[in-house]
């Protein structure tokens, strides 16, 4: 009975908003970088078909003339700051008023770019919330040991600096420093936090636990322990009331609240004490490839078809029979990740999630 509550209620959301409410949209396959821990990576892409044909400027405005409205896009990589016509996709979406918000991550390599960019993206879109989340997952010696140049902890450092005087010139703008929690850091977390606190005190540390399978395996090794004590730090934080979590618009408590629980949920998922099932992959989020290819997650390597073969209408491929029957797979299967941002909208159709959701909220509204 509940597959099937799941399975019609997906379905009908897919039906209702006609393509995905949290989208990842990947503008390219480049990267200033090679990580041990990304598993975006040339075997995933080769086992999944991504070919190096990233999608033009006309075919993503073609994309975005096909989208009613969404809440939230990634436009994510590779290194999305790499396209030179960044801006201007980004203008297809936010000029129309497709997008109610918007983010942007990227390793923090090229601070003068970044900067240059991001500053025009916030000129040109004055009143909706925007975000730049930059990856930092060491100190010195471990973040050159993933990234694999020397200079990594350095810019990535300088441009948090950078990026934050930039928010208190723009209300909407928001900025957000990610940690991979992999082998390579997790006996470095506290040295890690503390980097974060010094650099980022007035905002968002997002803990990702490493998904999928990395450039080098030995990166996925990691001891559930580590993971549990970001989340403690954090909390500590919280209580000390020396962390503000997201800004930039009205829903930024509640953006704070569900990734605290969210990091709770993920531990109970590893810890085999949370059931799968009424997983939102698919229906309420997305994943949309350079290639143009459409995948209800980043984990699943099944495939909703490919934009070029529907002239880049994302309403016909999302709501075509092969995406209904790989939606009810998902729902059969109680297919069961710890991907971020799936398990960020299932709080949207999942009752068992809101407790430690309203939890978390409390904590913060105290706190704050």
């Amino acid at each position: 009975m509940r597959k099937l509550y799941y399975k019609t209620l997906t379905n009908a959301i897919s039906k209702f908003f006609g393509n995905p409410q949290f989208l990842i949209l990947y503008l390219t396959n480049d990267c200033w970088m090679k990580c041990r821990h990304c598993f975006y990576n040339e075997k995933f892409r080769a086992q999944n078909n991504i070919t190096k044909d990233e999608l033009t400027y006309d075919e993503i405005d073609k994309l975005a003339a096909s989208i009613k409205k969404i809440l939230y896009i990634s436009f994510a990589g590779g290194e999305p700051f790499i396209r030179d016509d960044l801006e201007e996709i980004i203008k297809l979406f936010t000029v129309r008023k497709k997008v109610f918000r918007y983010q942007i991550p990227t390793s923090g390599y090229k601070t003068d770019l970044i900067l240059d960019k991001t500053e025009r993206i916030l000129k040109d879109n004055r009143t909706i919330p925007f975000r730049v989340h930059v990856s930092l997952d060491g100190n010195e010696s471990v973040q050159k040991k993933i990234r694999g140049l020397n200079d990594s902890f350095r810019k990535a450092i300088e441009t948090i600096k950078e990026l934050n005087k930039l928010k208190k010139k723009f209300d909407h703008f928001d900025v957000g420093v990610i940690t991979t929690v992999c082998s390579y850091n997790q006996d470095i977390i506290e040295e890690l936090s503390s980097i974060v606190e010094e650099y980022h005190d007035d905002g968002e540390w997002c803990i990702n636990l490493l998904r999928g399978d990395p450039r080098n395996p030995e990166a996925g090794e990691i001891q559930l322990e580590h993971y549990i004590k970001a989340n403690e730090i954090i909390d500590k934080r919280i209580k000390a009331r020396r962390y503000k979590g997201y800004s930039g618009h009205l829903s930024s408590g509640w953006l704070s609240a569900k990734n605290a629980a969210r990091r709770k949920i993920i531990c109970k998922i590893i810890s085999g004490k949370f059931k799968g099932g009424g997983c939102t992959a698919g229906s309420l989020g997305g994943i949309i490839y350079p290639d143009g290819s459409v995948y209800p997650c980043e984990l699943l390597k099944n495939s909703f078809g490919n934009l070029k073969d529907y002239n880049f209408n994302i309403s016909g491929l999302w709501n075509s029979a092969d995406a209904k029957k790989l939606r009810n797979w998902i729902q059969d299967s109680e297919c069961i990740c710890t991907h971020e941002c799936t398990l960020s909208t299932n709080f949207l159709i999942q009752p068992r999630t809101w407790p430690v959701l309203l939890s978390e909220r409390l904590k913060l509204f105290v706190n704050t």
